[in-house]
């Protein structure tokens, strides 16, 4: 019975051994920062809005309109930095600025 008893016992203790080695993961933040567009005025945007950063070719970005109750919009990642932005909408510029983003920033340009 004692036998029994002293077995029980060590079998937590057995588990609890079997531990090979550390395990970390260690990383830095992402040196990325994020722009979102967003709806100013009455104008929808459904085509989306090209945009050029620095000399880099456009993308199409889609603008969101935040009201109330929105959580989140769609982002796009950019390097950090001081970045030259354009935006352009059936060849109209709406927005053209030299804009600064912190690593993790998100930045909203307001359209009109």
């Amino acid at each position: 019975m004692k036998k029994i008893i002293a077995l029980i016992a060590l079998i937590p203790l057995l588990f609890t051994g079997c531990k090979v080695g550390n395990v970390s993961h260690s990383g830095g933040v992402e040196s990325e920062s994020y722009l979102q567009f967003i709806q100013g005025g009455n104008t929808a945007y459904k085509e989306g809005v090209e945009v050029y950063i620095d000399d880099a070719a456009a993308f199409t970005a889609k603008v969101n309109q935040i009201g109330k109750y929105t959580v989140k919009g769609d982002i796009y990642a950019i390097k950090n930095g001081t970045r030259h932005l354009k935006v352009v909408y059936r060849g109209k510029v709406l927005f053209e600025k030299d804009i600064v983003v912190g690593v993790q920033e998100t930045k909203q340009i307001k359209l009109p």
